[in-house]
């Protein structure tokens, strides 16, 4: 099954094709224009270096948050128009657990963490496996928008854990004086989320036939925008 996964909810999106469990190719957007700009140019290119079209996908898989407001509503219009112009089904998969499988190898928990400006990060905490098909995957620390302290009194209860996300870039001073030791940091490369795992993610539901009600499928935004808190 041949998979085109997208992410546009970080300022870092991606664009990914992968065949079963395989990564054929992957794309970084480029951080200085939107993803208005960059999104279909980067799924162009992409297809052209493979020598693929989307005649040739079989699925589509979308990161649907948490993460940019403006990046997610663009990221499933481009995804739904695809899947309804090729008859495709398209899933959505949590931003956060794509970016906690940079660190699946790992023995500690791993604690996602994105930018959500105003002084807080969207977060969850995860342990087990979090690779393709696993199933040993717990959530410890459900999705949420808070402030990077409180989340550091959260964290104090688990233990030391892997930081990973342009949040932990962020707030790395802070977790590292409020964590001291437990606070883990990614390499850098590891710190960004990658469409593959998107891809990743949503093979085992595209194989199960998920992907068909697409038209149902919404962006996960885990917060009130501005516009609506003024109101």
């Amino acid at each position: 099954m041949k998979i085109l996964a997208v992410d546009t909810s970080t300022k870092m999106g991606s664009v990914a094709l992968t065949e079963n469990e395989s990564l054929i190719a992957q794309l970084q957007l480029n951080v200085e224009v939107t993803h208005t700009e960059r999104l279909l140019p980067a799924v162009e290119t992409l297809l052209n270096q493979t020598g693929l079209t989307l005649e040739k996908v079989d699925g589509l898989a979308l990161a649907i948050g948490p993460g940019s407001f403006t990046g997610l509503r663009v990221g499933l219009a481009t995804m739904k128009g695809f899947a309804q112009a090729r008859g495709l089904p398209l899933v959505g998969v949590s931003s956060l657990l794509a970016l906690a499988c940079n660190g699946w190898m790992s023995e500690r928990p791993v604690a996602a963490c994105l930018d959500a400006h105003r002084g807080e990060v969207y977060a969850a905490v995860y342990s087990g496996d979090t690779t393709l098909n696993s199933k040993g995957t717990k959530c410890c620390v459900p999705e949420q928008a808070v402030k990077p302290e409180l989340l550091c009194n959260t964290l104090k209860d688990i233990g030391p854990c892997w930081l990973i996300g342009d949040g932990a870039i962020r707030y790395r001073q802070l977790f590292k004086d409020k964590l001291g030791e437990a606070a883990l940091f990614a390499p850098e490369p590891l710190m960004r989320l990658e469409a593959k795992w998107v891809a990743h993610l949503a093979l085992p539901r595209l194989q199960k036939g998920e992907g068909r009600n697409w038209e149902d499928l919404s962006p996960n935004y885990l917060r009130l925008s501005d516009a609506e808190l003024k109101k």
